[in-house]
């Protein structure tokens, strides 16, 4: 008989532990922004407005990485006409509490030519960078990624 308690035991604190780790993943870690903290542009690398004005901002943030930072938004597309598109964009998945962002579809639209990306701001933080991609009709995400920098191999001697 205390072999079935033992692994009844086992097995609730796995589940506990499963739904604490879940928890922390898709929940604890991230903050949305508030609206009056909400951004009123965006910057952009190397454009003539260094600003890119947004409205309806919905923001996302980690403060277990800095590369968690989601947004979602809208703004004038005419204003990016001309920049150089953003090498290599690769949306992150968002926890599935923030339905503004879709991750995957922005990729698959970026894939097909849709919607272009652009560099926001390079090394945001180390070896991260911050990219936009805006679509013709308005919408705009915001997200962070690895840079070519991160990309760097390191030997041991």
């Amino acid at each position: 008989m205390s072999g079935k308690v033992i692994a009844i035991f086992l097995a609730l604190m796995t589940l506990l532990t499963a739904g604490g780790v879940y928890y922390l993943q898709v929940y604890h870690y991230y903050r949305t922004v508030a609206p009056e903290d909400a951004p009123t542009s965006i910057p952009l690398a190397g454009a003539a407005p260094a600003e890119l004005p947004v409205t309806d901002y919905q923001g996302i943030w980690s403060v277990s990485s800095p590369l968690s930072a989601r947004a979602c938004f809208r703004t004038d597309p005419m204003l990016v006409q001309g920049l150089t598109p953003y090498d290599d964009p690769t949306p992150l998945i968002p926890p599935p509490w923030f339905g503004c962002f879709e991750g995957e579809a922005i990729a698959a639209d970026l894939a097909s030519g849709q919607v272009r990306a652009y560099l926001s701001q390079k090394n945001v933080a180390p070896k991260i960078d911050s990219v936009v991609a805006v679509y013709p009709d308005g919408r705009a995400y915001e997200w962070r990624q690895l840079n070519e920098d991160a990309e760097e191999t390191r030997t041991i001697d």
